[in-house]
């Protein structure tokens, strides 16, 4: 080779698969780091490298036996992270295709995006659902789509034009036909893609991967039209889905800093959450709003580190338009460093013309990094740190009568809060419907419609696995819980990745809330009661139109889509469940 690459590989650490940037911090970072004694390049040499060769070393080079625990994939992974992008796609070998010249049918509903609203209600209606609550119990699966080589996929379904759009663990985007799942084309990022696709009415495709590039591609081809670099910060990441609106993309921007800093060389923390707004059409950044201070030289550590703060409050979810105030609202994880900020756990409205911060309001405050976990102790955690227990998700705007409005948002402390966007986010109400944790809590989102907030508790307990879980429907106006379905005792306990706990995000059809189970089941509640009305068990083989062998699993961080008569789910969450691979397409006819 012409470039010698020094990867210094911690073989005792786990790799966790597909995430080229969780690779690298539990592998590479101990010699990779600017404060490392090592010779090794850091990031910002191994940044100038193409990723083939980065690729190349680990797999044939100098750094084949530091790299030999690694898999294939984890290599492609941490190399294509690592590594500047030459452009060069690895697309998955599939069957399938549609036939050529081949145009999906005339649709008339659509799931665009996480939200299918602006204001992210996940309540779609019955023209676009083009299914009723008596078609619920009929719905069976009409076709599969596996995903290659064990992959699964993140991020929620979208439909838009007859067409289901969908990332996946390796960063292949595909587009597949609505009706019949054959596929269309496939695009390949250079990174795990976890956030929903997002369709402009100009025939084009947007979505983010976990090294917070950003796509625009051609619906009709899969076609790059153009690439955008979100946040230059090592480890910051686009896992929220995009809003489009009027010709802009408003992008949140998350990170994997705060894992970094249970390594104790690590200077941390410096990454500032943030929401950009870009010109859709040419991807020109148009204003960029940070929720975090810009960090400051710190303490020095035990070991003679440079630490940085304030840090964090990374923005996970889709943000919420509120297109009547003129506001976006977005909601914030914790801090990763000290001192403490108010912006972190807390809802921030901004101007979405200019982006201007016009008020925030603190939750419950968490400080946290991984160094205040299991894996810590080299001196990285905050003072005055907590348990982890920020906002994932995004804030639902509803209705609370007498005119008023409050956004509703579920805390990973096990409480929902009601904040009112007219007196700058006072907290209207706080309800408690669980205990909290990392992983408890609310995780990944709710739904809401006149003015009832659908709500589903993780509290996930892996000593306890029959514990957690449960749906809870509460009134917008008051906070009163108006009914609870505990969950079905899990037909899988046993299996590795069985529990009761309910982390998805659930979607709404008229007289129906659809939520899924880390049990591995999907099921259709009444609205009015929260009786289970339909329960389907995705942990199965499926027959796919593609002839990947596919398996169904946990539903954790995907909600289903419902349009035209369908209802879409992408199932399967290895590591913190039951792995699966298969999109699944459901009909009642």
């Amino acid at each position: 080779m012409t470039r010698s690459i020094i990867l210094g590989l911690l073989a005792t650490m786990p790799a966790l698969a597909q995430e080229g940037s969780q690779v690298f911090i539990s592998r590479c970072m101990q010699c990779h780091s600017t404060t490392s004694t090592s010779h090794a390049p850091a990031p910002e040499a191994l940044a100038q490298i193409p990723w083939q060769d980065v690729l190349n070393t680990l797999e044939t080079g100098s750094m084949k036996v530091q790299a030999q625990n690694l898999s294939h994939d984890e290599r492609i992974a941490v190399a294509r992270f690592a590594g500047k992008d030459s452009g060069t796609q690895i697309l998955p070998e599939l069957t399938g295709f549609c036939a050529a010249g081949s145009k999906p049918a005339v649709s008339k509903g659509s799931w665009n995006g996480w939200g299918v609203d602006e204001i992210n209600t996940r309540f779609q209606p019955r023209e676009a659902a083009g299914l009723a609550a008596s078609d619920v119990p009929s719905l069976k699966v009409k076709w599969a789509f596996g995903y290659p080589n064990g992959r699964t996929a993140y991020g929620q379904p979208t439909v838009v034009g007859g067409r289901v759009y969908t990332g996946s663990n390796d960063g292949t985007v595909y587009a597949i036909d609505a009706r019949t799942g054959c596929l269309y084309w496939m695009y390949r990022a250079k990174a795990l893609v976890r956030s929903s696709v997002v369709v402009g009415p100009d025939k084009r495709a947007y979505v983010g991967d976990l090294d917070a590039n950003l796509y625009a591609l051609d619906t009709e081809t899969g076609k790059l039209i153009w690439q955008k670099k979100a946040d230059a910060q090592p480890f910051a990441r686009i896992t929220g889905t995009p809003k489009l609106y009027d010709g802009r993309l408003y992008v949140p921007i998350a990170s994997q800093e705060e894992n970094a800093g249970a390594n104790p060389i690590y200077a941390c923390c410096k990454f500032r959450g943030n929401l950009v707004a870009f010109d859709a059409k040419t991807g020109a950044e148009l204003w960029r709003t940070y929720t975090s201070p810009e960090p400051k030289p710190t303490i020095v550590g035990k070991n003679g580190v440079q630490y940085y703060g304030p840090s964090g409050a990374t923005v996970w979810g889709s943000p919420t338009l509120d297109l009547k105030r003129n506001l976006l609202y977005i909601l914030t994880g914790n801090g990763y460093s000290d001192p403490d900020i108010k912006t972190a756990d807390a809802i921030m409205a901004l101007d979405l013309s200019t982006g201007k911060v016009r008020w925030s309001q603190q939750a419950t405050p968490d400080m946290f990094n991984w160094d205040c976990g299991p894996r810590g102790g080299g001196g990285n955690c905050p003072a005055n740190h907590g348990p982890d227990e920020d906002f994932g998700s995004s804030g639902v705007l509803l209705d609370a009568g007498k005119g008023k409005q409050v956004v509703v948002a579920g805390q990973k402390t096990g409480v929902v809060h009601a904040f009112d966007p007219d007196q700058n986010g006072k907290i209207v109400w706080q309800t408690r419907i669980g205990k909290g944790s990392t992983l408890g809590g609310i995780l990944w989102g709710i739904a809401g419609h006149n003015g009832i907030a659908y709500v589903p508790l993780s509290d996930i307990d892996r000593q306890k696995p029959e514990s957690g879980g449960g749906l809870f429907a509460i009134d917008a106006a008051t906070g009163k819980i108006l009914w609870t379905t505990p969950p079905p005792r899990p037909a899988c306990l046993g299996k590795p990745g069985c529990t009761a706990a309910q982390l998805a995000p659930p979607s709404l059809i008229e007289g129906v809330v659809f939520a899924g189970s880390m049990d591995g089941h999907l099921r259709g509640y009444e609205m009015s009661s929260g009786k289970i009305i339909w329960d389907f068990d995705a942990t199965r083989t499926f027959p796919t139109t593609d002839g990947v062998t596919a398996n169904g699993g946990s539903f954790s961080s995907t909600g289903p889509t419902v349009a035209d008569g369908m209802l879409y789910v992408n199932s399967g969450y290895g590591g913190q469940g039951m792995a699966g691979n298969v999109l699944l397409a459901f009909s009642a006819k």
